[in-house]
């Protein structure tokens, strides 16, 4: 099966949105409290998602071969990536680290970014430090309860 890279547009944000959400319901949710769910649920809707990638915010896709989405990498300003997620299923494929090569390669030639910011979850902390992030402090929890371990990457040069 192959797996297909490109710009999502504002028709995709229900795939990205359901992919989201089931990728945060396994993953992200068993480690976080209750109050942190709502307002973290409320930001994968297609409603926010459309409005995000109409506001010229940049989601990277991977999609299969069946019409399948099973990867969405989101970056905010050219240099915040707030969205990252792979389909459990396909996880071990290279598909994260494509999408977020592509994600990371983009930015750097629209806006010349050389530093890179995300809030990782536990369980993606190893992920991105195999990418070559570093945390950038200790763990910060928001308002709402969300627990996120802040993580940057300065690129050479």
């Amino acid at each position: 099966m192959r797996i297909h890279y490109r710009l999502a547009g504002p028709q995709d944000a229900l795939a990205i949105g359901v992919l989201a959400r089931r990728v945060t319901r396994r993953w992200i949710l068993p480690e976080q409290p209750p109050s942190a769910v709502p307002p973290l649920m409320l930001g994968m809707s297609a409603r926010v998602i459309r409005r995000k990638i109409l506001a010229g915010q940049r989601f990277h896709l991977a999609w299969r071969d069946d019409g399948r989405l099973v990867g969405v990498a989101a970056m905010r300003e050219d240099s915040h990536l707030f969205q990252f997620f792979v389909a459990t299923r396909m996880h071990g494929r290279g598909i994260a680290r494509r999408l977020w090569q592509r994600a990371m390669c983009d930015a750097v030639r629209r806006a010349g970014t050389h530093r890179f910011t995300l809030n990782a979850s536990a369980m993606a902390v190893p992920v991105y430090l195999h990418f070559g992030f570093v945390p950038s402090g200790p763990l910060a929890t928001s308002s709402t309860g969300l627990v996120t371990q802040p993580m940057h990457l300065e690129l050479a040069g």
